[in-house]
């Protein structure tokens, strides 16, 4: 009878002893990136992302709980993060580590500041001359965007590069005193803009030659 009683109690000892012995999880996971911190991503190119791993000392491999704060915009030029965090059974959280994408525009190489001369070949002669900023569109790969143009209106024309050739596609270009319409197309290299390009104002075309030369 005795023993019947003392039994529970040494069982229930025995459990206090080995929950004792029992090592606390207060270690958080590991998180490890693939591939590198920093990346230079294409302008309008899909985004595919490398991952990480998580590694805990108790529960081993718990790469599928990632959570990726992934914050890159592939049809925008910018800066972003790529945030990952884990955290594994006992609540422990892992340090987030991050992944820094910079969203570029090919065109960049064409950016900078030109002397830019016009010339009109119809339906009279003309000659404007002056500086020119060029840089690059935040949407559109290999997009630019000229600060001045058509003898300087003032502002900003749109032109679209593909291999050596550089088109103004046809766009609307007005302020609060007039508006025209301009189209046209020409060759690009790492010094010279060349662009023909047709500017109709009040139904009236006119035909025109640029010429960018860099200056910087």
């Amino acid at each position: 009878m005795q023993m019947k009683i003392l039994t529970p109690i040494l069982l229930f000892i025995f459990l206090i002893i080995i929950m004792s012995c029992q090592k606390k999880d207060d270690l958080p996971p590991l998180l490890t990136l693939k591939g590198s911190d920093t990346i230079v991503h294409i302008l309008n190119s899909k985004y595919t992302d490398e991952g990480a791993t998580a590694t805990d000392e108790t529960d081993g491999n718990i790469s599928s709980n990632i959570y990726i704060d992934n914050r890159v915009n592939e049809n925008k030029i910018g800066e972003y993060t790529v945030t990952y965090h884990v955290v594994d059974q006992a609540g422990n959280e892992a340090n987030p580590i991050n992944r820094w994408v910079s969203v570029k525009n090919q065109g960049d190489i064409y950016s900078g500041y030109y002397s830019l001369k016009e010339i009109q070949l119809y339906p009279s002669n003309a000659l404007c001359q002056y500086d020119i900023a060029t840089n690059v569109d935040s949407t559109r790969n290999f997009g630019l965007m000229f600060s001045n143009f058509a003898c300087s209106f003032n502002q900003a024309v749109f032109a679209q590069v593909s291999d050596t050739n550089i088109i103004l596609p046809y766009q609307v270009i007005a302020d609060s005193v007039t508006s025209f319409t301009l189209t046209g197309s020409g060759f690009i290299n790492d010094s010279i803009i060349n662009i023909n390009y047709t500017l109709t104002k009040n139904n009236i075309p006119e035909f025109w030659n640029a010429t960018f030369e860099r200056t910087e």
